[in-house]
Formats: C-alpha cells, structure tokens, sequence
C-alpha cells in the first residue's frame, strides 16, 4: 500500500493549510496540540471535538476554534463526515490579534466556548471563500487569501449563534483522559476510578455523560490512532504485527472495531488509500 502525506503539512512558502477533509484515517489523531490556530468549520455529518476541558459537538454548520497549545482529539465523527480543518502560523495569527485585539477574547479562557453555528448563507460564503484559497498554487495568492479568510471567519463567527451543548469536563474526567493518554499506563477500568477516587460505575457513567463515548470504546480509538502512526511509519509490516503492537488482543478485534469506525474492513479500505502526490 502507498502511504499519502499528511495534509496538515504545509508547502514550502506557504503560511498554513486549508483542507476540506473527508478521508477518515486522518480523523483518527491522538491528542495534540501545536503552535498554529486551527478551525473547523463542518460542512456534513456529525461528531465532537474533545478538549482538554470540555467537548465540542460537530454539526453542519458548526465552527469552531482550537487555539495554539490547545490540547484536542477529534472524536466519533461520522462516515459522511466532510469539514474544513485550516490552521495559520504564529505569525499570520499574530496579526490578527494586533488588528482585533478589542474583540477578541482571550484564547486560554476555559470558561469561554469557541464553537457557534452559521446560518446557512454564512456557512455557503464560507465553504466558497475557503475553497478558493485552498487552490492558489501559488504562495503569494493563498496567503493573502487565507489571511482574509481568518477575519472573514472571525467576523462570522462572532454573528453566529453560540451552541449551548459545550460542557465544562468534571476534574476527574480530566485526570482520567490524561491517564489514558499516557502510553505507559494500562490501567484497568477499577484502577481508573481508584486513582481517581471514584467508583468504577460512577466513573463510567460520568465518562459516557460527558465524552459521548465509553471507556472501552475511547480505549479502542487510542488504539487506532496508535495502529496508523505504526502503518505510516513501516508500511511493510504485516497488518496483524501492526495490530497487536497497537494494543488490540486478536484480529477479530481489530477487524471489528477498526470497520464500525473506518466503514469498511482493514484491507478493502487500504486499497482504497490514494497514493502519495508527486
């Protein structure tokens, strides 16, 4: 199988990416953070973003804002899932803090929700503005473009609508997902809530509550996530050894979990992965 790019790299000379993204293997990243401003604005389908406070839902319509050295992982996001991810570097958002400094609060402020939903003529404006500058070839074009575009979404995003379904995440939600985050530990479930101080029930019902997902079923996301930086990094390594590197305990665990979130088995999807550009 040929491994594609990445799409969040950016060309040589050009100041960020625009990326209007439907190729669900690039949904599956772990938690990460970077020195670029990131939105999402979602076009189809369905989903959330997790914070590493509170969790975003993902509807059409939607826009939302990741700030630099915010810690965030996509989560559930649907089959028919198509959205925008563009990202500006410091420089590029630099600027525009200097010009909207009066309106624009503070990025870090956890009690503030970065996520509104655009009217329909908001969203069709856009979808055309962010499709034009993803396809200037030429770096002068596409960075004036996607520096227009940053104040053109800032301006929607501020006459939009806020979604009110943005929790704040419990404390101890957040210890946990740290927990899990950290690929040393293997905790069990009971040793999750003891580390915690919470019982096992409580921790899995307030895990589902405020994540839209279950223990096990985040687990098998992380696993995921850890099977494809396996794949891109040694594309020649049988499929199973990938599997069970990444943490899955048979094929047929593999088989099944990576279906429900890819759509199609393991190799009927991978002969479908485009090859990488020239």
């Amino acid at each position: 199988m040929n491994e594609s790019p990445s799409p969040f790299l950016p060309r040589p000379g050009f100041n960020g990416v625009a990326v209007a993204m439907s190729d669900k293997r690039w949904y599956l990243r772990q938690w990460h953070a970077h020195a670029t401003l990131e939105i999402n604005l979602v076009l189809r389908g369905s989903g959330h973003v997790l914070l590493d406070h509170r969790r975003y839902p993902l509807l059409p319509g939607h826009l939302v804002w990741l700030w630099p050295g915010q810690w965030h992982v996509p989560s559930d996001w649907s089959a028919d899932m198509l959205l925008w991810i563009v990202e500006w570097r410091p420089p590029g958002f630099a600027r525009f803090l200097k010009s909207r400094r009066g309106d624009a609060p503070a990025p870090a402020d956890p009690a503030f929700p970065f996520c509104r939903r655009l009217a329909a003529p908001a969203l069709q404006r856009l979808d055309g503005l962010l499709a034009a500058v993803a396809a200037r070839p030429r770096p002068d074009a596409f960075n004036r473009g996607l520096d227009f575009a940053l104040f053109a979404l800032w301006d929607e995003f501020l006459a939009a609508e806020p979604v009110a379904n943005c929790p704040a995440f419990h404390p101890k939600l957040e210890a946990v997902l740290g927990l899990l985050a950290d690929p040393e530990r293997n905790l069990t479930q009971a040793q999750l809530a003891r580390q915690v101080k919470l019982s096992p029930y409580y921790l899995s019902a307030l895990f589902q509550k405020q994540t839209g997902l279950t223990i096990p079923a985040f687990r098998n996301r992380l696993r995921l996530q850890a099977f494809f930086r396996r794949l891109q990094a040694h594309p020649e390594i049988r499929l199973l050894q990938h599997a069970f590197d990444a943490g899955f305990g048979s094929y047929a665990q593999f088989y099944r979990v990576f279906t429900r979130a890819l759509g199609a088995p393991p190799r009927q999807w991978l002969r479908h992965v485009p090859a990488p550009d020239p």
